[in-house]
């Protein structure tokens, strides 16, 4: 299973797109789109973010089993 990263993204605030978000907050001289991003996190329950944390942490587990078992299969054929 492979390691979703764009789920995480949308689970709580990871920039899908970490590069052009840096050069579009360079264009942003009011700092209207950190405010924004403040508030949507600042408005999410606390029961989303705990929700979004365990999505993140079991992404992170199928991510490491798909790892290991790519690696048993390896071992497995050059035996």
């Amino acid at each position: 299973m492979a390691y979703d990263r764009r789920k995480i993204a949308n689970s709580f605030y990871l920039p899908k797109h970490p590069f052009l978000r840096g050069i579009a907050s360079l264009m942003d001289f009011t700092g209207s789109r950190r405010r924004e991003i403040e508030k949507q996190i600042l408005e999410r329950s606390d029961a989303d973010a705990m929700r979004a944390d365990w999505e993140a942490v079991g992404a992170s587990l199928w991510w490491a089993i798909g790892e290991y078992e790519d690696k048993l299969k390896k071992d497995a054929v050059s035996e």
